[in-house]
């Protein structure tokens, strides 16, 4: 499963929690919490692979 499919998984299920619990219950936070750490992955790798393709 890629990094980009656990994200909007992520994404979708964050909303999902949102609209039950409100966007200030603990659900909401802690998956809101789940998927920041999903896109920091996900923008390490890209970034990493960009600053591999500049290298000399």
């Amino acid at each position: 499963m890629s990094i980009q499919y656990k994200i909007e998984l992520k994404r979708k299920e964050l909303l999902n929690i949102a609209n039950k619990k409100g966007l200030s219950s603990t659900d909401t936070l802690r998956c809101s919490e789940e998927l920041d750490k999903l896109i920091y992955t996900y923008q390490e790798k890209v970034a990493a692979k960009s600053f591999e393709k500049c290298r000399p």
